[in-house]
Parts: structure tokens; C-alpha cells; sequence
């Protein structure tokens, strides 16, 4: 028989509160972290596992450094065959140039994306995420005019499917790409209440933070430590107030 040990987990991204309620078997301190037991993980779970994460990290940075009125650009080589070295080599100068101008004007150049290329192993591409300050810089600074498109950033509650299209087959023909000074999501764990997680437990609703509208909520089940909830929040803003026709989830995900 194993100790457990519950957590609370808050992670504040911008406009976005998630809070975790979680059991470990490993005691949180300077010297020893706690992590989630994952031994015995099929190789499914674990595939899964690491996705939700990384979908879940990139959703936390672009709601850290970009919002509604930024853009997610697509810039191309139409014309041009290359190695996927070539094409790298042509990003990175691509980057520098905007760096460089953008330092002139007292802005930093902060982007999320990756490198593609087409299912015939032609037209390279890159799609990044970008402030709109940086879009008539990028504009002048890429080489093929005609390769050039820009989706306006839409504020849908939390950017999670442009996070997921981000991530989606990272591991096969894109190539994820971040700029080292973006801003990080705020993480504060605590020694959570065994009153708090046995209510979660019962089924009994998290209060909403003041100020916040619940998007959705879930329950995971790890074969050694049991349950762990995941809540997820925004931010209420001038134009959006709660409504009858708000998610009031008790989603489940086993």
C-alpha cells in the first residue's frame, strides 16, 4: 500500500486559469518533485499522454504572448525546390532580417510555428504565429511575394484548436519552431485539501474563480494514482458576461 499525496496546480496563461487537483506518490519538496508515476504506461497512453501536453504547452504560450488581433501567417516558396536544409537555411535568415528590424523599431520578434512541406516533398513552407506589429516587417522581409497569407487570430475562448493544428504530426513533416523570448505561464502547486479533492470525488462542482467563466472540465485516470481533475477557466471580459448558453460540463475523459 502506497502513500498519496494530493496537489493543487494552478497555472495562470494570459486570459486562462487552469487548476489541477492531483495525487502522487512521490512527496513535493525542494530536493524531490513531484511527478505523475507513469510506469507501466502502454505505449498508447503514453502517446497520448504526451500529445495532450504538448498541445497543452502550446496553447498556454500563445495565450501568454499573443491575443485577438495578432496573426497566424503562412509564408511559402511557391517557385522554389529544396532540401529541408536549404529551406531551414532561408528561415533563419528570414528570422534575423526581422529581428534586426524589428529591434530598430523597439518591438521583439516573438513567434510559434513549425516548417512543412508539401506531400510531394515540394513547396516548403512556414507557419508562424505573430503580434501585429511584425506583419508589415515580415511582409517586406520575405522573398516570395506571392507565398504570403495571414489568418487573423480569432478569440474563441482559449486558441486550443489552433494549439492542436500547431502540434498535429510534429514528429513526421513539421518541424515546431519557438522563439526563446516568449513568456512563460505562471505554475503555483500546493499541498491540496483531502476535503477539496473528496467533493471532486463525489462529483460536487469546483467553485469558479471570481472574474472567470468555466470553458470545460475533466477527469483523468492513472492506473496507480487514481483520479486527477483538470479545470479550465477565462477570464470574463467587458463584452462577454455569463449566459444561459455557457458550457456547464462535467466532461469525462478516462
Amino acid at each position: 500500500i502506497y502513500k498519496m499525496y494530493i496537489y493543487k496546480c494552478e497555472v495562470k496563461s494570459g486570459p486562462m486559469l487552469e487548476i489541477k487537483y492531483y495525487k502522487s506518490l512521490r512527496k513535493r519538496n525542494k530536493k524531490n518533485i513531484a511527478r505523475n508515476f507513469n510506469q507501466a504506461k502502454t505505449n498508447e497512453k503514453q502517446a497520448l499522454a504526451n500529445r495532450i501536453r504538448g498541445e497543452q504547452h502550446t496553447q498556454r504560450l500563445i495565450l501568454c504572448n499573443f491575443t485577438e488581433g495578432d496573426w497566424f501567417a503562412r509564408f511559402s516558396a511557391p517557385k522554389g525546390e529544396f532540401t529541408e536544409e536549404q529551406f531551414e537555411k532561408i528561415v533563419n535568415n528570414f528570422f534575423k532580417r526581422i529581428k534586426r528590424r524589428a529591434e530598430k523599431i523597439g518591438v521583439q520578434f516573438k513567434y510559434i510555428g513549425y516548417c512543412e512541406c508539401g506531400k510531394l516533398g515540394k513547396n516548403w513552407h512556414l507557419h508562424i504565429v505573430i503580434e501585429d506589429c511584425i506583419r508589415e516587417i515580415a511582409t517586406e522581409c520575405w522573398q516570395w511575394k506571392n507565398g504570403i497569407n495571414f489568418t487573423p487570430l480569432y478569440q474563441d475562448g482559449n486558441f486550443a484548436d489552433l494549439a492542436k493544428y500547431i502540434r498535429k504530426d510534429v514528429c513526421g513533416k513539421k518541424r515546431l519552431r519557438t522563439s526563446r523570448n516568449l513568456t512563460k505561464p505562471e505554475v503555483t502547486v500546493v499541498e491540496g485539501k483531502k476535503r477539496e479533492f473528496k467533493k471532486l470525488e463525489k462529483g460536487e462542482a469546483l467553485q469558479i474563480p471570481q472574474g472567470y467563466y468555466l470553458v470545460r472540465d475533466e477527469m483523468w485516470i492513472n492506473d496507480f494514482t487514481g483520479a486527477s481533475y483538470h479545470f479550465v477557466f477565462m477570464q470574463l471580459t467587458a463584452t462577454r458576461r455569463l449566459t444561459n448558453n455557457e458550457p456547464k460540463t462535467n466532461q469525462r475523459n478516462e
